[in-house]
């Protein structure tokens, strides 16, 4: 691998904000902001690279100048209509007199629409938040693994990708309580690595990114099952798949694809 890939994936490694902000000032601030929490920052200055962005660096979050020349709200709309993208947050601020602006960031899809003031004194703890999430304990995520969901750990385990899609997707159909998005989660991950191994670079990547912010705010261990290794391991897979692009793909090595780790006795 090369050192320009190497770096690649040391980026991709750490959570990224994008921001559409043609302003120098106000871009530097963000990105100050968002180095000191240990982020990769990307500024953007156009609603067209900031949907690029959106989709090269994957960020934890978004911050979009409705000041900014251009279609913003087709941008706000194209990154929320994906699933690979929509549940990235898109903070969209401008002044405060101009509600009209704001009105409209919330009709094309935005998270939040904020005065400018209230997003630069709230900028340090928006960053944080996203960056650094707390733990949410979804109900559910203490009680012992269901059946069904068993059995898609060991499909998964057993590098049968396809089945543990099954599996997981019965149990997640199963489980009504809001735990049941941890299962969508792991055979989202699952279907990645069936699709490296079909050699489907850009499916590959659309599903890491429609599993893995399903498990970011996990606590460690659910239901007996390591979900943070998990997490950390299908990332750094996700980050070196992005550095290969499609044409090297199969230079990837699927014995580093991760296994579950479970903390009690699978029978």
């Amino acid at each position: 691998m090369t050192d320009v890939q190497v770096g690649q994936i040391q980026d991709a490694l750490r959570p990224a904000v994008v921001s559409l902000e043609p302003d120098l000032l106000v871009a530097t601030r963000f990105h100050d902001v968002v180095v000191a929490q240990g982020g990769h920052s990307i500024i953007v200055a156009t609603p067209e690279a900031f949907v690029d962005a959106v989709d090269r660096y994957f960020p934890a979050v978004t911050l979009l100048d409705l000041g900014t020349p251009g279609d913003w709200r087709l941008a706000i709309t194209r990154c929320k209509l994906r699933p690979q993208s929509r549940q990235i947050p898109i903070y969209a601020f401008g002044n405060h007199g101009d509600g009209e602006a704001l009105q409209h960031a919330r009709q094309a899809g935005a998270d939040h629409a904020w005065a400018r003031s209230k997003l630069m004194a709230e900028l340090v703890t928006v960053v944080a938040q996203h960056i650094h999430p707390p733990i949410v304990y979804l109900e559910g995520w203490d009680d012992t693994l269901s059946e069904l969901a068993r059995r898609g750990l060991q499909e998964f385990n057993h590098g049968e990708y396809f089945e543990q899609h099954e599996h997981f997707e019965a149990a997640w159909l199963a489980e009504p309580r809001p735990i049941r998005a941890m299962y969508q989660g792991i055979l989202q991950i699952g279907v990645a690595f069936l699709l490296i191994q079909r050699d489907n670079w850009m499916g590959a990547i659309k599903m890491f990114r429609r599993g893995l912010p399903r498990l970011r705010t996990l606590p460690p261990v659910c239901q007996g099952m390591n979900v943070v290794a998990l997490r950390l391991a299908a990332e750094a897979v996700h980050a070196e798949v992005i550095a290969l692009g499609p044409a090297r793909l199969a230079e990837f090595d699927q014995r580093r694809f991760p296994k579950i780790e479970f903390a009690q006795s699978q029978g």
